[in-house]
């Protein structure tokens, strides 16, 4: 399951011009903000895409948590998001 996160991340990357696709293998640990690869706008958008295309919700905790800023990491919070709504149906 983390992979499929971990690659509909980098898709998304991609598909925005964000990164090449040859490269996007090598960028799960890349902090994407430090990089600019989101504006402020983007952010938005990003989080509002994970929440709907992972059936997740982030708290305010989870957008300051320092695993936020890296695919490797959000893939992690979007695990254990997805393992918490899952328990609780």
């Amino acid at each position: 399951m983390k992979e499929t996160i971990q690659e509909w991340l980098k898709h998304w990357f991609v598909s925005r011009g964000k990164v090449a696709p040859q490269t996007s293998q090598t960028i799960l640990e890349q902090d994407y903000f430090e990089a600019g690869w989101l504006t402020s706008m983007e952010v938005v958008e990003f989080v509002t895409e994970i929440e709907q295309q992972f059936g997740v919700q982030f708290s305010d905790r989870d957008l300051q948590d320092s695993r936020f800023v890296t695919i490797a990491g959000l893939a992690d919070l979007i695990l254990k998001r997805s393992t918490e709504t899952s328990e609780s149906r």
